[in-house]
């Protein structure tokens, strides 16, 4: 609690699979559960989202952590996207706030609490950003700038991917008319 650096460090260093596994098992049930509770859904389609959420996130931690490496390896630090896949695995954990504000959405209704999910996403989206750009700073000693730049520039891609497809869309309605 004193210094937490070299607790992930050393934490990073063990390159746990199961522990990463653990947040990201955490994450894909947070999510799981703020967008279905109170929708009465059985326990067969609570454990089905559960799963295919859990192999989503996992399939994402590794594309988010290979490019989060792959950037910082190019800016001449040396970074391994093992560790970089524990730490964000790690920060699965966060998204237990969106379970809270679920819970407390779904306990008083007559609040209409819903209408801020966006903002509670943001909010979890924010906390989860500082959260990998602090122990990027711990564990590589790094500037902050460039632990931030490292996370954000994982977007690149899916911006790339939502040109080609408004492009994609903007072509095919062009060809119906």
């Amino acid at each position: 609690m004193d210094d937490p650096a070299p607790a992930l460090r050393a934490y990073v260093a063990e390159k746990a699979f199961s522990r990463a596994c653990g947040g990201f098992a955490a994450a894909a049930l947070s999510w799981v559960l703020f967008f279905n509770i109170g929708d009465g859904i059985s326990a067969a389609a609570l454990l089905a989202k559960w799963l295919v959420l859990f192999v989503a996130e996992v399939t994402a931690g590794y594309f988010l952590a290979a490019l989060c490496a792959l950037y910082l390896d190019f800016s001449r630090v040396k970074a391994s996207p093992a560790e970089t896949f524990c730490l964000l695995g790690t920060a699965g954990w966060i998204n237990g706030l969106l379970i809270t504000m679920a819970l407390i959405s779904a306990a008083w209704p007559e609040l209409r609490l819903g209408v801020l999910a966006p903002v509670g996403m943001l909010l979890m989206w924010g906390l989860k950003l500082g959260y990998l750009s602090r122990g990027l700073v711990r564990l590589y000693q790094v500037t902050a700038s460039k632990a931030v730049g490292a996370w954000l520039c994982t977007l690149v891609p899916l911006a790339a991917v939502a040109v080609l497809a408004g492009v994609f869309a903007f072509w095919m309605l062009a060809l119906l008319f």
